[in-house]
């Protein structure tokens, strides 16, 4: 059962994933800017102070000084009664040892002192720090000691609210979050259309990979206007597809043929064994137990051909090694007239071929008794083999009917027939060019058919690894396929 496709799950994954990245960015701005707002803020304030604080040191150096408490009283009241500041907004204390305290909002003064028991404004740390002042809030507060030679005669604190701060980081917080939601709005709205804009490729892919799981190898993803990585996915899919789809004819094709094949042997042996039964002639009894072996000769060679082809498949056809031609080819020009009664011509080539001994020899010979079953006696069979540079082409040659045009790749398929002319090797399995393929192929090399209709035709194969007389040994080739 095929498994539904899913709506919107790519589409809502990158929506989100925008809206996340999205999100974090604004919010990793907002952190930011929030905190780097807070410290210039507060350090503009400890700047106030220090000037402030500055200005009062100026005074004292300008005026009757802070020799003592009473004249550090008296300077204190002038330079208070002097401040053109909002009470609101800056708030100094001098206190004097031993005497009073003095500030330029008495009411915050006197709240002050009934809490003095507190971290407040009146108990503040020397430096610059931070202290909760009744009614004011947090203020940012500056203490400096007022000493007279060895003598400390007073202290001078002045306070600022931390007010400004909270205002300037509270409207940050409220025009971030209009901002970011803003944003936030459209990295959504961004990012279903560019979701949607990405997906539609791939679920067009996935659609067509549903289909092809439930049995359907003829859709195709066909040309898309995605570019990059999407369009050479579905590129790589559809020449998959098309790879699966001729490899599932080419399995049914030779299912199909096998059974063929198989059954006329076995009709026929059948049929003879049940004429055995009753045959009272020994003569007939002797040609029909004849015959039974004919077929099963026929059989056994389907079934081996067909495991070749098999073997072909699995990768585990060819095992090469170092073939020393003239011997090679001696070898077969003694066995070439047991294929018939042809007029057999063979020029062989020295030096040393590294490929599969027993597969090479399998090749010739299905190519040389396809050449046979397609020549009159008498008619010629040609074997030629020629050294081209650190490869070897091997032809045969016939002077048989030739193969049309538009049969010239197909003959190589497995039971292929012709149509008139020349068919497929009497006599034999009907796998014996798919066989000289595979092997061909399994070593790396490469074969073809040439011909002439009326005149005959011309099978090449070109296989590396060819090491002429005199030369160094040649390595396996890159291509070969061993057991």
């Amino acid at each position: 059962m095929t498994e539904r496709l899913p709506h919107g799950g790519l589409r809502a994954q990158l929506t989100l994933a925008i809206a996340a990245v999205t999100l974090i960015a604004v919010g990793a701005s907002f952190l930011a800017l929030y905190g780097a707002t807070g410290t210039r803020l507060r350090a503009q304030l400890d700047d106030q102070l220090r000037a402030q604080n500055a200005e009062w040191r100026q005074f004292v150096r300008a005026g009757a000084g802070a020799a003592t408490p009473a004249v550090l009283e008296r300077t204190a009241q002038r330079f208070i009664a002097a401040q053109g500041y909002h009470a609101e907004a800056l708030i100094i204390v001098i206190q004097v040892a031993g005497g009073r305290t003095l500030a330029n909002d008495p009411e915050v003064l006197a709240r002050e002192e009934d809490r003095r028991g507190t971290s407040g404004l009146l108990n503040a740390a020397p430096g610059v720090t931070t202290a909760s002042v009744a009614e004011a809030g947090t203020m940012r507060v500056l203490a400096a000691p007022i000493d007279a030679g060895h003598r400390r005669v007073g202290t001078f604190r002045v306070a600022v609210p931390l007010s400004p701060v909270a205002q300037a980081q509270s409207s940050l917080v409220r025009s971030f979050l209009l901002v970011g939601g803003l944003a936030l709005v459209l990295a959504v709205l961004a990012g279903v259309g560019l979701a949607a804009l990405i997906a539609a490729p791939l679920r067009r892919i996935a659609r067509v990979a549903a289909a092809v799981d439930a049995g359907d190898l003829s859709l195709r993803a066909g040309p898309l206007a995605a570019r990059g990585e999407v369009r050479t996915l579905s590129e790589s899919f559809d020449h998959m597809l098309e790879r699966l789809e001729r490899s599932f004819n080419r399995q049914r094709d030779f299912v199909s043929d096998a059974s063929h094949e198989l059954r006329t042997p076995l009709t026929v042996l059948r049929a003879q064994v049940e004429l055995l039964d009753c045959e009272p002639d020994p003569q007939h009894r002797r040609d029909a137990t004849a015959t039974l072996l004919g077929k099963i000769d026929e059989l056994d060679r389907l079934v081996g051909d067909m495991l070749t082809l098999a073997g072909a498949e699995a990768g585990q056809l060819v095992t090469p090694e170092p073939i020393e031609l003239d011997g090679f080819f001696e070898d077969l020009r003694r066995d070439l007239p047991l294929f018939g009664a042809r007029d057999f011509q063979l020029q062989a080539v020295g030096g040393e071929l590294l490929a599969d001994p027993n597969r090479l020899t399998q090749v010739l010979r299905n190519l040389v008794r396809n050449a046979v079953a397609h020549t009159e006696p008498g008619g010629r069979v040609t074997v030629a083999a020629h050294g081209r540079g650190d490869r070897l082409e091997i032809s045969v040659s016939d002077t048989g009917p030739g193969i049309p045009p538009d049969q010239l790749e197909r003959i190589f398929e497995r039971f292929h027939r012709l149509e008139g002319g020349r068919s497929r090797d009497r006599g034999g399995s009907g796998l014996g060019l798919a066989i000289a393929r595979a092997i061909t192929e399994a070593h790396g090399g490469s074969i073809r058919a040439e011909s002439v209709p009326g005149h005959g035709a011309t099978f090449r194969i070109v296989l590396p690894g060819y090491r002429a007389p005199g030369r160094a040994a040649a390595g396996p080739p890159p291509s070969a396929r061993t057991g």
